[in-house]
């Protein structure tokens, strides 16, 4: 069975409720038992609205209401109602600006009617995230509008047979073309909506073969000339393995059916051993290009624009051996500082990872004397120390990555280390132990330092002079653009919540106290919805902005999750791009032609 898991019965209701009043009842959404879905309503919808057709410059629902100005309110509400079912599919319109919507064009009758609350719970989650719902809405409305005066010529008893059969169905949704083009997503819409049980999710004709041809192998038979078929012949044959109601859009099973598009881009190609620094083990020679290959490589799965930033940071680490990565929080430092630390020490043996605090000391981190069970006390090495003594006798780098380096007070835990961080060659006397104590050549230091933190004053000018310094800024390569490359790649139907993010940084206006999107990065995005999304953002984005609103709580609302969605979220039409084509699967028969 095709139909997603994680969708609420609303939206299945909702569906359900549409197919009947479109192919069946010829009523009303809003008004059940009203005739406005009647050919005579639909004729004279289209003689307003397709017979004139408007490609000129404004906001459609402005051309719109001066194209229905004649109409009355029986086909108003026909209006309003088409422009529900047109706006149902897309994921990236948010559900107010939906009900916004239809709600203008219900205001253009003389007595207007409410939406009902089935169809605002409808609207809740959308279906798919494709950008023509936006941009080709009134190709959309045309085309619906025309295939619907087609459905109601039919004899009633092809009708019942057509309604009864999916693929015969499909048939004669694919019959019906609209002159002006940019209507092929809208009509495999229509489908899922109609049949959620057989056809996928899937706007886009290109995706469906893709899939199709990405899975071959899982047809017995072979791939025949019903694409939808063969897709769901997939899906059963891969449930076992992937459970009930998965979703093509995510992975693993996106990577694999994307897998030549991918490979194009450089994206997702597989990572290999790790990075040994110029000097140390292989020859640098050898090993210069395929390090830098491999750096690169963990760029692109780390979303990074340009990949090569990864090579750019090793090669500053390698250079100065200290380093720190800093920026506001949720841009990913420690994550990424953890990816290039064990590309550069080629194992994670080789990596050691410690988080400094205001209680972290000298003793915790070099060396000092520790309480044992016997009432005594030891002399123990911190890590420092202890990556430190593998390291001496190794040609192999090893990398400590210090999390929040400017929370601790760095005077006291680093100590007489201060002088070795720049003199590498030199050795010192440890304060406990008295051993004549060298920072090794391969071992190689990576802080991270939240800059929202007021505890960076800490930070004093013998540490700054000692380490070189990455800024992550939401706003700035390589992060920006982050998020929304992770989504199309991982769950293109929530690449909405890039746009938000986008909006509240706007708002804020501040680098230092942007949001970052670590926040939407899931480890497994497989269950991504929009309910979990909503969940993260109330629990982890306010709660990341109301201290800077603290004084203010009543300007924290603008930030709420239904507030940045309906704000954000693009909702215009506009040309159709060849990018658009492309992202929609549109063909030669859905290019914008002249009427």
């Amino acid at each position: 069975m095709a139909r997603l898991a994680g969708f609420p019965e609303d939206t299945f209701d909702a569906m359900r409720r549409i197919r009947d009043t479109a192919l069946i009842n010829f009523d009303s959404l809003f008004t059940p038992g009203r005739k406005l879905w009647s050919l005579q309503n639909l004729r004279r919808f289209h003689t307003l609205f397709v017979e004139r057709f408007d490609l000129g410059e404004g906001k459609f629902l402005e051309k719109w209401r001066r194209q229905l100005e004649e109409a009355d309110d029986d086909v108003l509400q026909l209006a309003a109602e088409l422009l529900y079912v047109q706006q149902f599919f897309t994921s990236l319109t948010g559900p107010e600006r939906k009900l916004e919507n239809v709600r203008v064009v219900l205001t253009w009758c003389t007595h207007a009617v409410s939406i009902p609350e089935w169809a605002v719970q409808g609207l809740k989650q959308g279906i798919a995230g494709d950008q023509s719902f936006n941009q080709h809405r009134p190709f959309h409305l045309a085309w619906l509008s025309e295939f619907l005066i087609h459905w109601q010529n039919l004899p009633e008893t092809e009708r019942n047979r057509l309604v009864g059969d999916p693929w015969l169905f499909a048939q004669a949704v694919r019959s019906v073309e609209f002159s002006g083009g940019a209507y092929q997503p809208m009509r495999e819409a229509l489908l899922y909506m109609v049949f959620p049980d057989a056809f996928e999710n899937i706007s886009s004709r290109k995706h469906k073969l893709m899939i199709r041809d990405g899975f071959a192998d899982e047809l017995e038979s072979g791939p025949t000339d019903n694409i939808d078929a063969d897709i769901l012949e997939i899906r059963r044959r891969l449930t076992s393995s992937e459970g009930d109601g998965f979703h093509f859009y995510r992975p693993p099973l996106i990577e694999k059916w994307q897998a030549q598009k991918r490979s194009e881009t450089g994206a997702g190609r597989r990572v290999r051993g790790g990075a040994v620094p110029p000097g140390q083990g292989r020859s640098p020679a050898d090993d210069e290009e395929s390090r830098l290959e491999e750096l690169d490589e963990i760029g692109s799965q780390l979303f990074l624009d340009p990949p090569q930033a990864m090579s750019a940071w090793a090669e500053l680490l390698l250079e100065d051996r200290q380093l720190i990565f800093q920026g506001p929080p949720g841009t990913g430092k420690t994550f990424i500082a953890l990816k290039l630390a064990k590309a550069i020490a080629g194992h994670d043996d080789r990596v050691e990872l410690v988080q400094f605090h205001p209680s972290y000391a000298y003793e915790d981190f070099v060396e000092g004397y520790k309480p044992t069970q016997a009432g005594t006390f030891k002399l123990k090495a911190g890590p420092l120390k202890r990556l430190a003594d593998k390291a001496k006798d190794s040609a192999d780098a090893f990398v400590l990555v210090i999390d929040e380096i400017n929370r601790g007070n760095l005077a006291k835990v680093f100590g007489e280390l201060y002088y070795l961080l720049e003199y590498r060659g030199e050795s010192i006397t440890l304060q406990y132990s008295e051993e004549a104590f060298k920072l090794p050549p391969n071992v190689f230091i990576i802080g991270t330092m939240n800059t929202a933190d007021r505890s960076i004053a800490m930070l004093d000018m013998a540490i700054r002079r000692r380490f070189r310094f990455v800024d992550l800024l939401p706003d700035e390569p390589p992060i920006r653009g982050l998020l929304r490359r992770f989504l199309q790649h991982q769950a293109p139907d929530m690449v909405f919540l890039a746009d938000m993010l986008d909006d509240v940084n706007q708002q804020l206006n501040d680098p230092h106290a942007s949001i970052g999107p670590s926040h939407f990065l899931l480890k497994d995005p497989r269950t991504f919805t929009e309910d979990r999304a909503e969940k993260i953002w109330t629990h982890s984005i306010l709660p990341a902005l109301a201290d800077r609103f603290f004084d203010t709580p009543g300007e924290l609302k603008r930030f709420s999750y239904q507030h940045v969605r309906s704000r954000a979220t693009p909702d215009e039409n506009g040309p159709l791009t060849e990018e658009v084509a492309d992202a929609n699967g549109d063909d030669g028969s859905s290019a914008l032609k002249p009427r």
